[in-house]
């Protein structure tokens, strides 16, 4: 069947997720024999090889709501493995732009999630794809840091309500994760994510300092950590196949 909005039938095995359609160029570069399929609403696809793997790479758009029906028309698509690739706020004093998030878990609080009846729960990415992306960073010798994810609606949020997050021991915070994970474990697929830390945003820095909020301090190491999220992304497909 054809999807209504993804406008294809079936997609590959393997998915990259990034949210915005102008990343989709940036990611194939790193693959072969790649090709545009679909451009529907905004919804980019298009696919290529990484060493005799096919991969499928797909937007989601901003925000849940897209993300959720995105997701829900790749399990009919015939997608088996998510790899959710976004840029994130940092909520750790430590972190630097570019830094490497890998979220064990997603904390819903966004409306979509709360739509399927999981309100301000966690959702805990799949096992095996978060131990691969674990395994491919170290691999690569990179930096990241694992933990629970924020995921919400509101990018522009009032800075009272941001703050609330200080001692609620998150790692980042972003808009999609959480119905990547939900949809994909309620349709029988596997899930995870590789985030970059676009704006370093720790609540109790920001409560000092408000303007800290939203504000991107370097785009240079921001681009170098979007290759490498996507360069961990791909070294983990390669781990999950050899495991079937």
């Amino acid at each position: 069947m054809i999807q209504p909005h993804l406008k294809v039938e079936k997609v590959q095995k393997y998915a990259l997720l990034p949210g915005d359609p102008d990343r989709v160029g940036k990611i194939l570069k790193f693959l072969t024999n790649e090709q545009e399929i679909k451009n529907n609403r905004g919804l980019r696809i298009a696919e290529g090889d990484h060493e005799k793997i096919k991969i499928s790479v797909v937007t989601t758009g901003m925000g849940c709501p897209s993300a959720a029906i995105v997701t829900e028309e790749l399990a009919k698509a015939d997608a088996k493995v998510l790899i959710r690739l976004g840029t994130c706020g940092g909520l750790l004093k430590e972190m630097e732009p570019g830094d490497l998030i890998i979220p064990e878990y997603a904390w819903c609080a966004d409306g979509t999630t709360k739509e399927y009846g999981y309100e301000n729960k966690k959702i805990k990415s799949n096992e095996k794809v978060f131990g691969a992306l674990v395994e491919a960073a170290k691999k690569l010798k990179l930096r990241y840091f694992i933990g629970t994810n924020r995921t919400h609606d509101a990018f522009y949020e009032p800075l009272e309500n941001f703050i609330k997050l200080e001692g609620k021991n998150l790692v980042s915070s972003e808009m999609e994760c959480s119905s990547v994970f939900l949809v994909s474990q309620l349709r029988g697929m596997m899930a995870g994510a590789v985030l970059v830390v676009n704006t370093p945003e720790p609540p109790e820095e920001v409560r000092k300092n408000p303007e800290s909020i939203y504000k991107l301090v370097d785009e240079n190491k921001v681009n170098d950590g979007v290759k490498n999220s996507i360069r961990v992304a791909l070294e983990a497909i390669k781990i999950l196949e050899k495991e079937n």
